[in-house]
């Protein structure tokens, strides 16, 4: 059986409510063939973007994180999914196997993706190949030619007389 991360977010509850949420999904698993290694909290953060309850449509954002590991068959992931996302008090449950996640070093192009377009290598290339017809090279120029009259001129001041 391959190990699987479940990942679940809840609504914001209370303690009480909280645990009985956790241990009904836990029972999900349980009961349809899964061994729990491990469940750890990530805490009560804000989510990345707005989510809706699923019974009263209320927005949610911010909840609480929970990480299980659970050794299960294939079918059981589906369908213990399928089965928690059902439950009113689970605003996301995803279920991702571990060796499908990518294990090797990930090349860090943030220098690259930093530098101004006009510097980027890969910006260059598309210049570089790329056909600029009349009616553009019009347009480009009107702008340009009107970004330098917005420009403020100043006129030099004459020296002081003596």
């Amino acid at each position: 059986m391959p190990l699987y991360e479940v990942n679940v977010i809840t609504k914001a509850l209370s303690k009480n409510d909280l645990s009985v949420a956790l241990k009904r999904a836990a029972t999900v698993l349980l009961d349809n063939g899964a061994v729990i290694k491990d469940m750890k909290s990530l805490g009560y953060k804000d989510l990345p973007f707005k989510r809706f309850a699923k019974q009263t449509g209320d927005p949610v954002f911010s909840s609480n994180f929970f990480l299980f590991h659970s050794y299960m068959p294939i079918e059981t992931a589906v369908r213990t999914r399928d089965v928690l996302r059902n439950d009113l008090d689970l605003v996301h449950v995803s279920v991702i196997n571990t060796r499908e996640q990518p294990s090797g070093d990930i090349d860090c192009d943030l220098a690259e993706i930093l530098k101004s377009p006009a510097e980027r290598a890969s910006v260059k290339d598309l210049r570089d190949g790329q056909k600029i017809g009349h009616f553009t090279r019009q347009m480009i120029y009107k702008r340009i030619e009107k970004e330098y009259k917005a420009i403020p001129k100043s006129y030099p001041i004459a020296p002081p007389r003596n």
